[in-house]
């Protein structure tokens, strides 16, 4: 339960106190009934407790108190109270109609923490089923081929001399096979890389820029892991750049560069190519872009013709918020978010 206390015509710091709820307390009221409550001087009268004894000290006037409802259940609840004069007599109302417009906020803030949740959940299990994709194809159909191919290099020696046409035949498929495990390779590689996950970011971006086709200048100036789903929007975003610079961009060089900054990781990729790149126009860049987001990052492209391209990408390494946060987060981003004048 959350509480907002204003106090009208005094300096009183009370922000992290904690206080029984007492019967002669509006807050009380609220609490109990779900409705506002309105607490005057003289219903102090004749009473004790900690709260009302710092309300005769403050000369509170008047106290009124009404709750914050969010999807239909009590999340708090805000006190106002003047020490110089008695509230109007419409001052629950308009506390109240604050506390709805309060709660709509909160309800909102919630509501995207939950959606930004589970983008991230929806991300990660497509990560995982990629991984075990490439993982399946590496330990299985690709180590098959491996193995056959292997064999027919051997049956290829033991062919009598004079089968030259079946020494052909078999030396072809051989070839074929060879072709095949390449392809698959380079399958499994865009399904997930596996350098990503054996050795982390650091070395799957070398590996990538090797087999670039367009020169890659590198700058990476650490080797620590960083959550995997953070490396792999890293390593993605890196690998579309590359790919666009190749076949789009006619770029001749590349330069990446990725540093952390208060927990937060910056890539940047720019390439000396022809410009243009319009996001709107590829889906890849498109699919970064969601990726990016719902780990709460957010990626920048700029792209001007003649000017080469540049992406600019910030990702929380601690990952997005998830919808289990304390109140008073949701109250500070509801607060801030959530109104206006």
């Amino acid at each position: 339960m959350v509480v907002v206390g204003v106090i009208y015509g005094i300096r009183w710091n009370s922000i992290g106190s904690r206080w029984e709820l007492e019967d002669y307390m509006a807050s009380t009221g609220v609490y109990r009934t779900a409705r506002p409550v309105r607490v005057e001087r003289s219903d102090l009268e004749g009473v004790s407790g900690p709260m009302a004894d710092v309300l005769r000290e403050i000369g509170a006037v008047s106290n009124v108190g009404a709750p914050i409802v969010v999807e239909g259940k009590q999340w708090g609840f805000v006190t106002v109270t003047d020490v110089c004069k008695r509230l109007p007599a419409d001052a629950e109302k308009r506390l109240e109609k604050f506390t709805e417009l309060l709660g709509t906020a909160i309800a909102n803030a919630d509501s995207r923490a939950e959606l930004a949740a589970s983008r991230a959940r929806i991300v990660a299990a497509g990560d995982d089923a990629r991984r075990r994709i490439e993982r399946d194809l590496h330990d299985g159909a690709q180590q098959r081929l491996v193995t056959l191919a292997v064999a027919l290099r051997r049956a290829e020696t033991k062919v009598p001399v004079g089968s030259d046409e079946l020494r052909t035949e078999i030396s072809h498929v051989a070839e074929g096979l060879k072709t095949a495990v390449e392809g698959l390779r380079e399958l499994s590689q865009g399904i997930h890389p596996a350098e990503l996950s054996a050795g982390g970011l650091s070395p799957a971006l070398k590996a990538l820029g090797r087999r670039s086709a367009v020169r890659v200048e590198l700058d990476v100036p650490f080797e620590d892991r960083l959550p995997d789903q953070v490396e792999v929007a890293a390593y993605y975003t890196v690998s579309e750049a590359l790919t666009n610079a190749s076949k789009h961009a006619n770029a001749t060089r590349v330069w990446v560069s990725l540093s952390i900054e208060d927990h937060v990781l910056l890539l940047s990729v720019r390439d000396d190519g022809v410009g243009g790149a319009d996001p709107r126009r590829g889906s890849g860049l498109t699919g970064l872009r969601d990726r990016i987001e719902a780990l709460g990052g957010r990626i920048q492209i700029e792209s001007q013709t003649g000017s080469g391209t540049v992406i600019e990408v910030e990702i929380p390494i601690a990952g997005p918020a998830d919808g289990n946060r304390e109140p008073d987060e949701l109250l500070a981003q509801a607060t801030t978010s959530g109104s206006s004048g």
